[in-house]
């Protein structure tokens, strides 16, 4: 059974057009109709994995990644498989330069629709729906997504992991992905040419 996690200031329409177009849908704290409340990665994550059945395929896309590594790493019996697109160790640091994404997070509190506008137009050319969102659940999200370290947790991780990333990324970059992939143990990558953090969701074939 598929179960998908979206990036920030998306939704589960992302999925649509994609190889797991029929997936169940998971929508983050503060995006569109999501369930859940919290904040914290940690505890974010235990809820999915109480939620999910015994042989899951996590799929999870930039943070929506980064909590299905988590997933993974803390339910073992539950993940069979995870497909990452454009993951990361960590947000700020490695795929970003820290004081941009701290400059990042303060024009987010000036100006919250401004500020993700801009953040979509980094994401791809594509012009796709921005979904309702919690400014302040969706802005506390992305704070803890910046900061969070998976490295301790990716050494637990035992089940066959896919990695994709587009060449013209440039949220998380193809060095998120790498600094993903050198440490996991089952795992491939594929880096798709001329696909930005968005068009390579639908790059994928399955």
């Amino acid at each position: 059974m598929i179960f998908t996690l979206h990036g920030w200031s998306f939704d589960r329409h992302v999925w649509k057009g994609t190889p797991f177009e029929d997936g169940n849908h998971m929508e983050l704290p503060g995006h569109g109709e999501s369930p859940f409340k919290t904040t914290n990665l940690l505890k974010l994550s235990e809820e999915i994995g109480e939620i999910i059945p015994e042989g899951t395929t996590l799929v999870g896309w930039s943070l929506g990644a980064t909590i299905s590594l988590l997933v993974g790493a803390l339910y073992p019996e539950k993940v069979e498989r995870l497909i990452l697109i454009a993951p990361t160790v960590r947000f700020s640091g490695v795929s970003q330069p820290e004081v941009v994404v701290e400059r990042f997070l303060k024009k987010l509190k000036r100006n919250f629709q401004k500020t993700v506008l801009e953040f979509r137009n980094l994401c791809s050319e594509e012009n796709f729906p921005i979904p309702e969102l919690n400014p302040e659940t969706a802005t506390e999200l992305l704070k803890n997504f910046a900061h969070f370290d998976l490295s301790p947790y990716l050494k637990r991780v035992e089940v066959p992991v896919e990695i994709a990333v587009g060449e013209e990324d440039r949220i998380t970059g193809v060095e998120g992905a790498l600094s993903v992939f050198k440490v996991l143990k089952k795992v491939r990558l594929t880096v798709y040419p001329k696909k930005d953090h968005l068009t390579a969701l639908y790059s994928l074939s399955v």
